[in-house]
């Protein structure tokens, strides 16, 4: 009979011991998950429109036409650059593209995040800001068979109504090709 009381009693040790560890495990946090602050996009009001943007390529016949429609996405978290790029003699369809950029108050630093509808991809940390331009140097982008590699993309507020970007990608050859765009706020 001890040996049978002492067994029950080890047994609901043993059960009790289990339901606290359980207990215990199943808390559930109540703290609020912080929201983290809305970036400060004041640097950027000026491009929120339609822009109409020109496009010279030096490996292309001539000039092709880009639309650029900037807006805030509802969140307040993420500037939006909607792109259409027309057709041309040698754009066969329109092709679209999104950048989202968004502040990382963590990381500290500003990213751009792009993705297109025919699977182009890219991801531009923090630009460098210097004299009005803001420089991305992409650190992930959609590969191209004939493209050893990619300068980085010089962007130029001249007004609040006109802004440039220029930029230039090496070929495998070793041509170094140019593009410069001109754009105006309509």
């Amino acid at each position: 009979m001890k040996l049978s009381r002492c067994c029950s009693s080890l047994i609901a040790a043993l059960l009790l011991a289990g339901s606290i560890a359980s207990a215990a495990e199943t808390q559930v946090e109540g703290t609020p998950v912080p929201t983290q602050p809305k970036p400060d996009f004041s640097y950027a009001k000026f491009l929120i429109g339609t822009w109409e943007c020109t496009d010279l390529s030096s490996r292309r016949p001539g000039p092709f036409k880009i639309t650029q429609v900037y807006s805030m996405d509802p969140s307040g978290y993420w500037l939006l650059r909607d792109n259409t790029i027309h057709k041309a003699s040698w754009i066969l369809r329109e092709a679209h593209s999104q950048a989202k950029i968004t502040y990382d108050p963590v990381a500290k630093r500003w990213v751009r995040i792009t993705t297109g509808d025919q699977g182009g991809y890219a991801v531009a940390p923090p630009p460098h800001t210097t004299n009005g331009m803001r420089t991305y140097t992409y650190v992930i982008q959609q590969s191209a068979p004939d493209i050893a590699s990619y300068a980085s993309e010089v962007n130029t507020k001249v007004s609040n109504t006109k802004k440039t970007m220029t930029t230039s990608f090496t070929e495998t050859s070793g041509r170094v090709v140019t593009v410069k765009e001109t754009c105006t706020k309509s």
